[in-house]
């Protein structure tokens, strides 16, 4: 009966440590989500306020590709404003090498300032 109650814990403590790294891989993808969610958002409204105010959609590109280094930036002048879209592949599970991978995109829009310092 001893026997039976350490096989028992042993195989207690074994489930529970498998139970908690596959919680501790969810929450580390959510964190990765989230984080990379709010960077690219962020990142596209600093590179469309910056292009509506003091330059054009190549400026607002090249400070976009500057805060998120290997992401695809559109960048596109519209009548009234200029939109900027961010995309990044974020690692779901594992190192960041790994094949699981999900897209983020960030959308920001801001309108001309009458103060621009080019027409």
């Amino acid at each position: 009966m001893i026997d039976q109650r350490g096989a028992a814990l042993i195989s207690t403590l074994a489930i529970g440590l498998v139970f908690v790294l596959f919680v501790a891989q969810a929450l580390i993808t959510l964190g990765r989500l989230s984080a990379s969610a709010t960077d690219v958002t962020e990142a596209a409204s600093y590179a469309a306020q910056y292009g509506a105010r003091y330059g054009s959609a190549d400026d607002a590109s090249r400070v976009a590709l500057d805060l998120v280094p290997n992401a695809v930036v559109v960048a596109v002048e519209h009548e009234t404003d200029l939109s900027v879209e961010i995309s990044i592949e974020v690692p779901l599970v594992g190192p960041e090498g790994s094949p699981l991978r999900r897209t983020v995109t960030g959308r920001a829009t801001a309108a001309y300032s009458p103060y621009r310092s080019r027409p």
